[in-house]
């Protein structure tokens, strides 16, 4: 088991310590699987270390994540597709920074993709 602060990739070796993340292919890999073909959305892990979290979801138009919180600031990359966030509509391309502990929702309003970066600490 990787210790806190080692970092874990799952999408792709670091070269120089860099790992070149192609988020095109990572989620047209996410949905071959079973996650996606068996539910609402898939998501998949592409690296973390003690300090950080880069989080792929890929959701089914009207998934929706329930009401939460992260314990650290979080960003959410709408990759494609669109979402609502606490009742803000976002589109590929778009950008939401959601301070730590700040309750938020989101529901996809059709299929989409995201990318999630959350601060550990």
């Amino acid at each position: 088991m990787a210790s806190e602060n080692q970092s874990t990739w799952t999408a792709g070796a670091p070269v120089n310590g860099v790992v070149h993340l192609k988020t095109g292919d990572e989620i047209a890999r996410l949905k071959q699987s079973a996650q996606w073909a068996n539910g609402d959305r898939a998501a998949e892990s592409l690296a973390k270390n003690g300090e950080l979290s880069v989080t792929l979801m890929a959701l089914k138009r009207g998934a929706a994540l329930k009401e939460h919180h992260a314990r650290g600031t979080v960003a959410v990359t709408v990759l494609a597709g669109a979402i609502r966030l606490n009742g803000a509509d976002y589109a590929a391309g778009d950008v939401a920074v959601i301070d730590r502990e700040i309750p938020h929702a989101v529901e996809a309003l059709e299929e989409s993709a995201l990318l999630l970066t959350a601060a550990l600490k």
